[in-house]
């Protein structure tokens, strides 16, 4: 194994592209390699070894950046063995399931990463799942997502930002790293990058895929899972369930049809965090859940050369090889409230994420490049029930109004409401922007953000961006924006389950998944949770059988 720190080359012109990483390691290895890179080199030259990069991260501590790269020369005999290993980690009983005709098909609902992971391990064990998407198929919902953000077009209930093939994360950064410790974690970024995803994904420290690069993974997810036997049905609700004897026995869906019935029983719902029709649903039905907290903030906006410059000390640009600068906040304040970054999307955009005609929602999107004028990120403050009650559903309630408040705030027109920090510090509403232009659209207007949130949440996040701006010079540049409302950072609910079968604790049957469930918290922890999921609906099918 090897490891390398590369000082990134940088120009007096904007490059055009970014050099490949192992381009970056070969070129190193050529000027400075000792003799046993030299001679990993040539066995990769002659074709008996293939380039392993396993770690890159980039390091900009004391003012001198360096990529670092850990990465070793196996043969392709390795390569093949350790994915074979992978793989079969992820599915355990895929020998278990030779006969599948006497199962009843499983449903899967929802087409998110937790979703489609679940309805990709079953249908590779051969069991067909109907899978249920309330949204529209990609290149439908791409249409409609555009046409709002162009203004010619209102958003639409079930195809947005929020629903429809792919879930919330389709239009997000399409970051994969995770806090969770899993040795799914392989098999999730192998298979994306079957499916279309860059390779770099596999050793980035970072890794991300980009949402144009994502929508092509997912609708390659989709169709893997249709060409095994799977079904996918857009345009088609979840309404409930009907049970006997305490377990699943139909399901209650709805469709351009009408509404009617699915006999099921095993049932992953994998519905999203902004399920809230289903979540009201399944409350009135009784399946056992609960509130959690979540956070609530806005998006804040910085030039992207800006924070190169505060990180890098220069502009990414202007260097083919490193990628725009990434950062990671979080400070107390002295309201006793904590405020925190998440999701920075750099080189991206501030996008509409709300699902109704009466909301503001905020959330962020780059794409592969990230090569877009301005940096966001949420900045959030944790909320719980002291802040909006102990009610199952108060936090909903609490995400609703907030939302409703700001779409009054923003002209009840679409836009949303958006402030110059400077102008928030000093109490009044931003009538011109400066150097940094907000990005969401379709627009947004001028507004005292005091009328959308209450004034212990404003006042952490007015100190808390100053204070971040200690750690990185220019976070509280009185340009910079912040639009809100960000809200929907994690799911308010947890249907509660089962930790060792993860099947609801009063309806069996129902396996509660991923994100909106309560159990993970973007792409890759929802993913591996929809592995988890069907490999305990897998189980519960093959005990079933030994009770014959």
């Amino acid at each position: 194994m090897f490891e390398i720190a590369v000082r990134p080359e940088i120009f007096s012109d904007k490059v055009q592209k970014k050099t490949p990483d192992p381009v970056i390691i070969v070129r190193y290895i050529k000027k400075h390699g000792n003799k046993a890179m030299r001679q990993g080199l040539q066995r990769l030259e002659d074709g008996t070894a293939l380039l392993d990069i396993s770690r890159k991260f980039i390091d900009a501590r004391h003012g001198k950046v360096t990529v670092n790269y850990r990465f070793d020369f196996i043969s392709p005999e390795k390569k093949e063995e350790i994915e074979k290993e992978v793989f079969a980690n992820a599915m355990p009983y895929k020998d278990d399931f030779e006969n599948t005709e006497h199962f009843m098909r499983p449903v899967v609902v929802g087409t998110g990463p937790s979703g489609l992971y679940a309805a990709l391990i079953l249908a590779k064990y051969g069991l067909r799942p109907i899978v249920l998407e309330r949204g529209a198929e990609m290149e439908q919902r791409i249409k409609d997502t555009e046409a709002f953000k162009e203004g010619k077009g209102k958003i639409l209930s079930s195809s947005n930002i929020q629903f429809g093939e792919g879930g919330a994360g389709t239009f997000s950064d399409g970051k994969l790293y995770s806090g969770i410790s899993s040795g799914l974690k392989d098999f999730v970024l192998r298979s994306l990058i079957i499916h279309g995803a860059p390779s770099d994904i596999l050793y980035d420290s970072h890794p991300h895929i980009g949402t144009d690069r994502l929508r092509k993974v997912v609708t390659g997810v989709r169709k893997d899972i249709e060409s095994l036997g799977g079904e996918v049905r857009f345009n088609t609700t979840f309404l409930g369930y009907g049970t006997e004897n305490g377990a699943l026995k139909n399901i209650t869906v709805q469709d351009s049809t009408g509404t009617y019935e699915i006999p099921c029983n095993s049932l992953i719902l994998a519905i999203g965090h902004s399920s809230r029709d289903t979540f009201r649903a399944l409350n009135r039905l009784g399946l056992e859940m609960q509130s959690k907290p979540f956070s609530v903030g806005v998006r804040i906006e910085h030039l992207r050369s800006s924070i190169d410059m505060s990180q890098f000390g220069f502009d990414s640009e202007y260097s083919p090889d490193v990628t725009p600068a990434i950062y990671k906040l979080s400070c107390d304040t002295s309201t006793g409230r904590k405020l925190y970054t998440f999701c920075m999307c750099p080189g991206g955009e501030v996008v509409a994420a709300q699902s109704d005609g009466q909301s503001i929602c905020t959330n962020g999107m780059s794409f592969r490049a990230r090569d877009m004028e301005n940096s966001n990120s949420a900045i959030l403050v944790p909320v719980d029930s002291k802040d909006y009650g102990d009610g199952v559903l108060d936090g909903v309630k609490f995400q609703e109004m907030l939302e409703n408040l700001a779409f009054i705030a923003g002209g009840s027109n679409g836009n949303a409401p958006a402030v110059r920090y400077g102008d928030l510090m000093a109490d009044r509403t931003t009538e011109d922007f400066g150097s940094v232009k907000p990005s969401y659209r379709p627009g947004v207007t001028g507004a005292d953000l005091s009328q959308v949130f209450p004034e212990e949440i404003l006042d952490t996040i007015k100190e808390g961006v100053a204070l971040m701006g200690r750690k990185i010079k220019g976070f509280d540049d009185p340009d910079s924006v912040l639009t809100a409302v960000e809200a929907r950072s994690s799911s308010p609910v947890r249907l509660v389950r089962d930790p060792e079968t993860c099947q609801s604790i009063n309806v069996k049957g129902i396996f509660p998944c991923g994100e909106g469930a309560g159990y993970a918290g973007g792409i890759m922890s929802s993913a591996i949770d929809g592995i988890k999921c069907a490999n305990k609906l897998a189980v519960s099918l093959l005990d079933s059988l030994k009770a014959i």
